[in-house]
């Protein structure tokens, strides 16, 4: 169950944090169109988010010679009480069902909010409760999500990038 404060406390990191990854995919091929579907099936099936976890933010879909096309969604997916998955996920292109070409990005990182609504929230003692509980306890949940998160962009990748050569392989 999601909380909502008007007052919190949050601590963001990218999922890789040694190296803060934007995982890029270029396709060059026939009918990158079919691409806005099948990413909208696999953010579903690997990230395990409904469609209420996924907003789309930016849809522009042109219709001339060639389709041309740009689209954002976000997926929030809740980890526990105080953590979540958010994603960015932007996809672009144009083409035909001959020729095109398109670019997939992801943005993934991890979010965790602490609510400091209350008096007692906001207190220096609860401050100092909350960051030991967090180094002693929680920051190993933390590793666990972003390895979980690491490997869930992977497949991601995997998937689309089998997607992709199974598009090839039909124009052939």
């Amino acid at each position: 169950m999601p909380q909502f404060a008007r007052t919190k406390l949050l601590i963001q990191e990218d999922c890789y944090r040694e190296r803060p990854e934007r995982v890029t995919i270029n396709y060059v091929g026939p009918n990158p169109m079919k691409l806005y579907y099948k990413v909208y099936e696999l953010m579903k099936a690997v990230f395990r988010a409904a469609d209420s976890d996924i907003q789309e933010e930016k849809y522009s879909w042109g219709k001339g010679e060639k389709e041309k096309f740009k689209v954002r969604w976000y997926i929030h997916k809740d980890l526990d009480v105080y953590t979540y998955l958010f994603l960015r996920v932007d996809i672009s292109g144009y083409g035909d069902e001959k020729s095109g070409n398109a670019e997939i990005r992801i943005k993934p990182v991890m979010r965790t909010e602490y609510p400091q609504d209350t008096i007692w929230q906001r207190s220096l003692f609860y401050e100092m409760l909350r960051v030991f509980w967090h180094r002693s306890f929680y920051f190993r949940k933390r590793e666990e999500y972003a390895e979980d998160c690491r490997n869930m962009v992977t497949i991601f990748n995997r998937n689309v990038h089998e997607f992709l050569r199974q598009l090839r392989d039909e124009s052939n």
